[in-house]
């Protein structure tokens, strides 16, 4: 199977010479010119294995695309630019970017980061265990249905865990409570909705130190709950 690369530039020629390129080097390519909401969700869909970022987008710009993209996504991310001031490059590293190349650069050098970055993050990450949800103290496979809390794995009903992959796979997206009762109750047409926060409350018994002051799954007063994609590993200061 091919790697998938996004190109994130609003320079319409420069997106249409890498995506051309990659895909001569066996690469499955795409471009995208645009910033914002969209773009979360074009990524989200896509999957990508390693994304390429213009720093100079328009909108929110790419430093801000950079903080996003990794409260979801842990894929290596290489951002460009023509702008090559020491405090950009130290800045786009602290919200996480894994290299930082100035632009003009040649094919070949690019090629050669990339090829680097995602000969690293395989095997950071292997095959085996990449579709593991990982977070501090939380890790959840959808593949055996099972869940690991601090190491020790914890019994989840199926509407339960359903509805923790559901959450967990797209942290700090807010989720209506109808939403969440349409897309794990789907089979029953005619239900009680407060059915979601029963398992909600079910769900932090199981998987939250303190299930008063919940880590993982916050509510969002008035809208639904969301899971709280910027748990720290200093959560174990909390320790009972």
């Amino acid at each position: 199977m091919r790697e998938k690369i996004i190109i994130i530039d609003d320079d319409t020629e420069t997106r249409k010479i890498l995506v051309q390129s990659l895909l001569e080097h066996e690469y499955e390519a795409v471009g995208y010119p645009h910033s914002g909401q969209a773009l979360v969700s074009f990524i989200h869909s896509h999957d990508p294995d390693l994304i390429i970022l213009d720093l100079s987008m328009p909108g929110a710009g790419g430093l801000n695309l950079c903080t996003e993209l990794r409260k979801f996504s842990d894929k290596p991310v290489l951002i460009t630019s023509h702008h090559t001031e020491d405090y950009l490059r130290i800045e786009a590293l602290n919200r996480g970017a894994d290299e930082f190349i100035a632009k003009p650069s040649s094919f070949e050098v690019l090629l050669a980061r990339i090829r680097a970055h995602l000969r690293r993050y395989k095997r950071a990450f292997p095959v085996n265990q990449r579709h593991l949800i990982v977070y501090p103290g939380l890790q959840i496979d959808p593949t055996t249905h099972t869940v690991m809390v601090y190491g020790k794995e914890v019994s989840l009903s199926s509407k339960e865990f359903r509805l923790l992959v559901v959450l967990a796979k797209n942290p700090n997206r807010v989720f209506h409570t109808e939403t969440l009762y349409d897309l794990i109750w789907k089979d029953i047409k005619h239900g009680d909705i407060r059915t979601v926060m029963v398992h909600i409350y079910k769900l932090r018994q199981k998987i939250e130190k303190k299930p008063s002051e919940p880590l993982y799954i916050h509510t969002v007063r008035g809208a639904g709950y969301k899971f709280n994609g910027s748990v720290s590993l200093l959560m174990e200061s909390m320790d009972a």
